[in-house]
């Protein structure tokens, strides 16, 4: 019975992090331009990013909730930088890569901090996370921070190898289309930029609506 906190906190993070975000486009580009194991760094933090706002999620659920109601522009604020970001693959991102340019970009931040940064300054995650851990505690068992640690433990270890097992997937395919052509490059720029357009029209619709 017990192994089924770290089942679901496996489960429940991979579907998580599935859709396309900014830690896994993060990890998809390093793995690209650099190397898996830079990557592999992100992911890393990443998962502990993961951890940390599902703990906030577990306890302060009800808080976290009447605060994103009560501050919407958080939500503005990452619509208008997904679109940003989802213009940049689509068009600077593309030109950039048509050109033969061998100058290479100096990353002076660190990996595990990009990595931590983008998985913790993500008000969606935090929504999801309220929203799994409710639906977990009300359908399927106890979940609650008054659960033993050892339970508490396995879900929360379960949710970081999920999370970076996922990110981990997404790193070895951005690492096989570093192997490919640079028509494979840009093709993978363009569906990175639609995706977050995408993305950021959906969320703002969803924004309006509600």
């Amino acid at each position: 019975m017990i192994l089924l906190y770290l089942l679901f906190g496996i489960l429940i993070a991979i579907v998580g992090a599935l859709p396309l975000g900014a830690v896994n486009l993060a990890v998809i580009n390093t793995s690209i331009k650099e190397s898996i194991r830079n990557a592999s760094y992100i992911a890393l933090a990443a998962g502990i990013g993961e951890v940390v706002l599902a703990l906030f999620a577990l306890h302060c659920s009800m808080e976290l909730s009447d605060f994103f109601l009560a501050n919407q522009w958080i939500q503005i604020v990452f619509i208008f930088l997904f679109f940003s970001i989802g213009l940049y693959f689509l068009i600077f991102k593309t030109k950039t890569n048509t050109k033969n340019n061998t100058r290479k970009i100096k990353i002076s931040s660190s990996k595990f901090l990009t990595g931590f940064s983008l998985s913790i300054l993500n008000p969606p995650v935090i929504i999801y996370w309220i929203l799994a851990i409710s639906l977990v505690d009300k359908y399927i068992f106890d979940l609650t921070s008054q659960n033993p640690l050892t339970s508490l433990f396995l879900f929360f270890f379960g949710i970081y190898l999920g999370k970076i097992g996922t990110l981990y997937f997404y790193g070895r395919w951005g690492n096989k289309m570093a192997q490919k052509s640079e028509d494979s490059k840009n093709k993978l720029s363009k569906i990175i930029g639609i995706v977050l357009v995408t993305l950021s029209i959906f969320q703002g619709i969803n924004f309006l609506v509600g």
